[in-house]
């Protein structure tokens, strides 16, 4: 209900609201009210763990799900690209790396993919821990890509096992020529290192202080 009042102020007027009027409203403070709430929590996140972490964790993040990791030259197939998570899959199937020449896009990254999500939970945890070990959590994604590293070199090894000496290094050989880095490995390995040495510089510091 609108109400117009007179210079004498008394009514002059009224006049009903259209419902349509009031829902919208109704929406715009609503949606300003979120508005609110989302700066306050970014405003709280970004002071809690830094501007420098965040933008690291997302560029691991992007590394891991978006960019490709990896690519394969498998000759007449022509070249397949790996995310980090798909290569995490391929590790966790039960053809290992041979799965390098399957287009199975939705094998599961099984234990991997858990491990993969705690490594990355890891740089958040001296947040909310007052042990100062806590802080050395941002070791983790570096650590985790690593084992994967090792990992996925002892698959191939295995592949090779049983041939003879001269065709399991002509085998290598040719593995080694058909794989090649991408980006998400490089923007990945820069932001775990960042996040490691971070962690390594808190945890040092926390030491310090405490002593």
């Amino acid at each position: 209900m609108e109400v117009e009042l007179g210079q004498d102020g008394t009514v002059s007027s009224l006049a009903a609201v259209p419902e349509s009027q009031l829902a919208r409203e109704q929406a715009e403070r609503a949606l300003n009210a979120a508005r609110e709430k989302s700066c306050a929590l970014a405003v709280s996140v970004v002071t809690k763990f830094g501007m420098p972490i965040l933008v690291a964790m997302g560029a691991l993040v992007l590394g891991w799900f978006v960019l490709n990791s990896l690519t394969y030259d498998a000759g007449a197939m022509g070249k397949l690209d790996f995310t980090f998570w798909r290569i995490l899959g391929l590790l966790n199937s039960s053809d290992g790396l041979d799965g390098l020449l399957s287009l199975r896009a939705g094998i599961g990254a099984g234990i991997y993919g858990l491990l993969a999500w705690l490594a990355l939970a890891g740089p958040f945890v001296g947040a909310f821990s007052n042990d100062k070990r806590a802080l050395l959590g941002g070791l983790l994604p570096l650590a985790f890509m690593l084992l994967v590293v090792v990992l996925a070199r002892t698959s191939l090894l295995s592949h090779t096992s049983g041939m003879p000496a001269e065709i399991i290094d002509a085998a290598r050989d040719e593995v080694r020529k058909g794989i090649s880095l991408g980006a998400g490995a490089y923007i990945s390995t820069l932001a775990a290192l960042y996040l490691g040495f971070n962690s390594v510089k808190k945890f040092l510091a926390a030491r310090t202080g405490e002593s």
